[in-house]
């Protein structure tokens, strides 16, 4: 039979195709006439992951980036670079056209085009649930331009991707519904996950759980057909767990590093709650959270919000769900789609880790890489308002059966007018702040490269940049974040020269590695390891003078200065000079210290297969652990320094968070302060220990003091307090501390 020609399906189809463009277009006009110009953040995680993929596309190959980290580097899966199309791009660059200055507007088109994408496959979806097509339409817009997955725009692209998750689900209809072929499908989703995964490893994470879930649920409406599980199974399964072995293995096959972080923090901490699926951030209805809920709005990682439409529709959701007569057999696939959700939602806001499963995650210790829970909040957010769009349309249908057509069409054009509003109000405040003029990664040479020429350099005369103050980030159970505003000035360079930065901003970095960059603003007495390393070249320093810490300042004393950009001053060191541990004068004979009171515990009566010195450690077992407890007698009050070092390593090692009680003479408790893991005080490293230093004022008249640790995990060695202005020194046979710094002893 055949079918007639139709103007009316070609016009229907035109504005299919047309009316989202239109409504990107309008949003994102600018970004659209001059991809490159603009980036969606211009600082912090936003910066940072744009300059990765850059910086791969221009002078890297294979699984490994060089850009920052030096001389290390790092593998691109942890770089948050999007390896598939890093690598993509970079054959691209290699064999058909340079990409310099293009890599920045590829990205920021293909992030658009996925919001495109995603508005015509869900309309495909809602038309495959037999949906009207005009209602499928304004629903497909309302559920792309609502979802809270934009909000990934503005710093974490490789999550921004709209489309991956809806394209998932249409594959898994098409794989359970289809009558012939579904193997196909079967194969189409397994290459997906694995394509989505290497854009970003928590896609799958995403599809693992989804597709497990909705195997169950699937298998429990249909176990009565035997034949039909028999046939079904092996697909599902295998699209599930085929990928997952493929991608473990390619990350352990091409990943030499053993010692990232195993216990990353937030596992418990970024989840969502009622609240934030429920009512709304977006303003200017985020007033509900300042006003009625009296909280912060939350942030993208605790965010779901599905919409008043959404809200409203709860309780015929959860009715729909328990209904058991008179179902349909697309009743009873959306079903399917529900219990999904549910059960995500139950991930997203940490529920199932809380209530009997923590065990799965110290079974299977890889799922704790995946710390974001309340990232669950995507897939939730697609599933849960596609069965409330099919909803509504079941419930106009019923409606419109009992000839009361009119008033279900009004309902229902009220609906989505609301729908839409919200969803309009969405794309607004995702697209107003993402218009920032592309300065610090265009292809332009213009400010660094001609102040090294003008002092006689060339980018080539040097190995590497060195950032001060430093940023180490990535390592989870340690870091630095003093410098991480500086890093955009850092990448900057970077970009211009293509000299690979030292320091980094990163996920899930060695330990050792961080350790050893950490070395190099610590004690000049003790050996630095990264800088065995380096070659002979000099290497360049990019400094903010005005925030430089004394362990900082130490290299740019012995640097010479090249010229000024901005804030930013830009100095050349010899690279010997990072290979020599400073010579150093003091010992137990010479030195000569006051006998002012002070406190040290060396842990020597605690032995411990972990030690700094000596033989003895304190392992913090529990938290709240007191490991000094004073009272202060003086007449007057007093200035001391509190210092001590703790263990870091890639499992429980943490760096400690510690806390100082005070109480008056009466009981009270005056002061309870504890240094959080933003505001951890860190001192120095020393190969695998860090020293955290903090002053305290006492103030005499009989007030005690107490020193706590409150996280389990970490191992303390050495506590000295001592008053400001003293000298003190402990002998080792091995190292001197002096003021609790090593000096290793020479022969």
């Amino acid at each position: 039979m055949k079918h007639r020609f139709s103007w009316a399906k070609v016009m229907w189809m035109i504005l299919v195709l047309t009316l989202p463009a239109v409504i990107i277009h309008h949003f994102f006009e600018k970004i659209i006439a001059c991809p490159s110009c603009y980036l969606f953040e211009e600082g912090g995680d936003g910066l940072k992951n744009y300059f990765t993929l850059d910086y791969y596309v221009k002078h890297d190959s294979g699984w490994h980036f060089s850009g920052m980290n030096y001389p290390y580097g790092e593998h691109i899966i942890y770089t948050d670079n999007q390896p598939i199309l890093a690598m993509t791009l970079r054959w691209v660059d290699q064999h058909i056209v340079d990409m310099d200055g293009h890599v920045i507007g590829t990205m920021n088109m293909l992030l658009l085009i996925s919001i495109y994408l995603a508005c015509l496959i869900t309309y495909v979806l809602l038309r495959r649930w037999e949906m009207g097509r005009w209602w499928a339409l304004g629903a497909a817009l309302c559920i792309t331009f609502l979802s809270p997955q934009l909000w990934r725009l503005h710093g974490h692209y490789a999550l921004g991707y709209v489309f991956f998750i809806p394209l998932m689900i249409l594959l898994l209809d098409f794989l359970v519904r289809s009558k012939k072929r579904r193997w196909v499908w079967a194969i189409c989703l397994g290459l997906l996950t694995v394509m989505t995964s290497l854009t970003h490893m928590y896609f799958l994470f995403f599809s693992s759980f989804v597709i497990a879930s909705f195997t169950f649920f699937w298998w429990v409406y249909n176990r009565k057909e035997k034949a039909l599980i028999r046939q079904m199974l092996p697909l599902l399964l295998g699209a599930l767990i085929l990928p997952g072995l493929f991608l473990v293995g390619l990350r352990k096959w091409t990943d030499p590093i053993q010692d990232r972080p195993t216990e990353p923090y937030g596992l418990e901490n970024h989840t969502i709650e009622f609240e934030s699926t429920f009512f709304s951030f977006i303003p200017p209805f985020d007033k509900t959270w300042s006003t009625v809920l009296k909280y912060e709005k939350p942030i993208n990682e605790r965010a779901a919000y599905v919409g008043i439409i959404g809200f409203l529709l709860l309780p015929g959701a959860l009715l729909f769900l328990l209904r058991r007569s008179g179902q349909s057999p697309m009743d009873h696939h959306l079903k399917i789609f529900l219990w999904v959700a549910v059960i995500t939602w139950g991930m997203a806001a940490g529920l199932i880790y809380q209530n009997g499963f923590k065990f799965l995650w110290e079974a299977v210790p890889v799922l704790k890489q995946f710390r974001g829970m309340g990232r669950f909040g995507i897939p939730f957010y697609y599933l849960y308002t596609l069965v409330c769009a099919y909803l509504l349309w079941h419930a106009y249908k019923r409606i419109h059966e009992k000839d009361l057509g009119p008033t279900g069409t009004y309902l229902l054009g009220c609906i989505f007018l609301v729908w839409g509003f919200e969803a309009w109000c969405n794309l607004k405040a995702i697209s107003a702040p993402v218009f920032h003029p592309n300065e610090t990664l265009n292809a332009s040479k213009e400010d660094y490269v001609p102040l090294l020429k003008n002092a006689g350099y060339t980018p080539d005369d040097f190995q590497a940049i060195l950032q001060l103050p430093i940023v180490v980030i990535g390592n989870e159970n340690m870091g630095v974040t003093r410098g991480f505003w500086t890093l955009r000035e850092a990448t900057h360079a970077s970009t211009e020269t293509g000299i690979p930065m030292i320091g980094y901003a990163m996920s899930r970095t060695s330990i050792a590695q961080g350790m050893d960059l950490l070395e190099l603003i610590s004690t000049p007495y003790t050996p630095k390891h990264r800088a065995s390393h380096f070659n002979d070249k000099p290497i360049l320093l990019l400094c903010e003078e005005e925030f430089v810490l004394p362990g900082e300042r130490q290299w740019i004393d012995q640097a010479t200065k090249i010229g000024m950009y901005k804030s930013i001053t830009l100095y050349a060191i010899s690279a010997s000079k990072f290979k020599k541990a400073a010579p150093s004068e003091i010992n137990d004979t010479t030195l000569v210290y006051s006998s002012r009171e002070k406190f040290f515990n060396g842990f020597e009566d605690q032995l411990c297969d972990t030690v700094m010195s000596g033989q003895g450690a304190l392992p913090i077992t529990s938290s709240e652990t007191l490991i000094w407890s004073y009272t202060d007698t003086a007449s007057v009050p007093r200035t001391w320094k509190i210092s001590f070092w703790s263990h870091v390593d890639n499992r429980k090692g943490a760096t400690p968070v510690s806390r100082v009680r005070e109480t008056d003479p009466s009981g009270i408790v005056t002061y309870n302060q504890g240094r959080y893991r933003d505001h951890i005080e860190w001192a120095e490293a020393y190969q695998d220990w860090i020293q955290v230093s903090f002053p305290l004022t006492t103030l005499g008249a009989g007030y005690t003091y107490e020193l706590f640790i409150d996280n389990a995990g970490p191992v303390i060695d050495n506590l000295l307090i001592y008053q400001e202005g003293d000298t003190c020194l402990q002998v080792y046979p091995d190292m001197l501390l002096y003021n609790n710094l090593p000096i290793p002893k020479t022969e």
